[in-house]
Order: structure tokens, then C-alpha cells, then sequence
């Protein structure tokens, strides 16, 4: 059912000059929509996803591994005209600490929950000079963007501060007070982004990793959702030095290089 349902989806995005349906009401009277495998679909699965990134274990290398799995999703999203945005990354000297992706398009939930839980690198430490293999571990989690009524974010319960953007190692890399800070009183739960050298989009961006961070609080709906939720399952394991990759799902042997240059979809393994 998957792949039919990512065929159709994938389908109608060409008949579409190539860009998929970003709401429900140009989506009902569709193609795809008549499909009877979409009457069992759970709320949930048709909705945006947030994509977060951050280590389970190993040194500051990590924070290099971050970067590059966050801009080899993203890289991936935009190649296949999803809408998505890095939306908060937490900077160091060597790359990101964590990271959070934001997918506009309905259904992207569904699509990329696969790619929710473990992901294994093993590869040599490009940080050290010795020749030991090492072994890294991610989590990357899939969530739905939860579109209700009983989950919005009230104006009068926020504080927005701005600020001058900073670098890794703390300096003053903008002039302006472009870098935007969050606060939601109710939660005590504060974000900031800097990212973006407009206000208006760190704003924009600060304010879906708020609502983000939000959601990961309220355990009714993260309870109504469990399946996104595979903390212990193992999704990958990289194999650099070997060049390949293992997809635990089906024990699979692909080619690492074809992967990480988009000649393979992640979506078929």
C-alpha cells in the first residue's frame, strides 16, 4: 500500500508541473483522492512533518554527521519539489548540534515516517588522525504537524525579543537585530533563530519550532501518534569506509555513494 500511495502521490505531483498538492481542498476533487486506499488513512498521515535531527552517541564529530544528513534530506526534499525549510539548527565549530526540518506538503508524514528512529555511521573519524573506525549514532524522528483547533499557539501567551546574530564561538556576524527570540509564558519554553538574515523568516521559523517543541510536551498527542515514535528501532547503518549502506527494514545492501548523490531514493528502501 505504500508504494502505491507514494506512486500516486509522486504521479499527481507531475501532472502538476512537478509540485505537490499543499492543501486539502485542491486535493479532494483529485485523481489520487478517489482512491479508495486513502479512506483509511488516519488523521495524522495527512499531514506537514516536522524532521528532527540530533545525536545519540559519539564526540563532537556528530555534530559534523548532523549537517550532513540535515542538507542531505533537505537536498532531497527540494530536488523532489517538496516545500521544506531548515528551520532551527543549533551551530558549533564543526557543524550542527541538532538540527529541525519543516515539510510543508500534506501527506509528508506519512511518506518519511520509515525514516523515523537509529541511524548507525560507522566510518572514520575525519576529526582525529588516527585511522581507528568509529561508530555514531543518530536519531532522526518524524512528526506530524498537528493542524486542530485544540493545538494553537495564542498571541497574548508569547514574547518576541530580536537580537544581533551570533556565530559559533559567539561573535557578532550581523548588524542588525535580525535574529528573533521566542518565549511561550505557559510552557516556559523558549527558541530563538538567526539563521536568516531577514527578521520576518526567523520569525516565521521561530515560531514553528516553538510550536514544535510544544508538541513534543503534550503527551496525549504524542500518545496519538505512537507509530512515529521508533526511539530504539534501527532504520540504517552506513558503512563509509565499505561504501555502502544497510536499510534494516528489508536487510538490504545499497551503494552509499549513489545514495548520498540522490541516485537512489531513500523512500524505496
Amino acid at each position: 500500500m505504500y508504494n502505491l500511495i507514494k506512486k500516486n502521490i509522486y504521479f499527481k505531483n507531475i501532472l502538476e508541473k512537478k509540485f505537490i498538492i499543499l492543501n486539502e481542498l485542491s486535493f479532494n476533487n483529485s485523481y489520487v483522492k478517489k482512491n479508495i486506499i486513502f479512506n483509511n488513512f488516519k488523521n495524522f498521515n495527512r499531514f506537514p512533518c516536522f524532521i528532527d535531527f540530533f545525536p545519540i552517541a559519539g564526540g563532537i564529530d556528530t555534530h559534523q554527521l548532523i549537517k550532513f544528513f540535515t542538507n542531505f534530506y533537505y537536498r532531497w526534499l527540494r530536488k523532489n519539489y517538496f516545500e521544506a525549510e531548515i528551520i532551527n539548527f543549533d551551530i558549533s565549530n564543526y557543524g550542527f548540534k541538532k538540527s529541525l526540518i519543516y515539510v510543508k506538503n500534506i501527506f509528508s508524514s506519512y511518506l518519511f515516517y520509515n525514516e523515523s528512529g537509529i541511524h548507525r555511521i560507522i566510518r572514520k573519524n575525519p576529526l582525529i588522525t588516527t585511522n581507528k573506525i568509529q561508530t555514531s549514532y543518530l536519531s532522526i524522528n518524524v512528526y506530524p504537524e498537528v493542524q486542530t483547533s485544540n493545538f494553537v499557539i495564542n498571541k497574548k501567551d508569547i514574547i518576541v525579543e530580536t537580537f544581533k546574530s551570533k556565530g559559533a564561538g559567539g561573535q557578532h556576524v550581523n548588524t542588525t537585530n535580525s535574529a528573533v527570540r521566542i518565549i511561550h509564558k505557559p510552557t516556559n519554553t523558549i527558541v530563538s533563530c538567526q539563521s536568516e538574515r531577514s527578521q520576518i523568516k526567523n520569525k516565521n521559523f521561530a515560531l514553528k519550532t516553538l510550536e514544535y517543541k510544544i508538541l513534543l510536551k503534550n503527551e496525549n498527542l504524542l500518545n496519538s501518534f505512537r507509530i512515529f515514535k521508533n526511539c530504539q528501532k534501527y532504520i540504517k547503518t552506513y558503512y563509509f569506509e565499505r561504501g555502502y549502506l544497510i536499510s534494516h527494514k528489508h536487510e538490504k545492501q545499497y551503494n552509499l555513494n549513489k545514495y548520498f548523490k540522490l541516485e537512489i531514493d531513500f523512500l524505496e528502501l
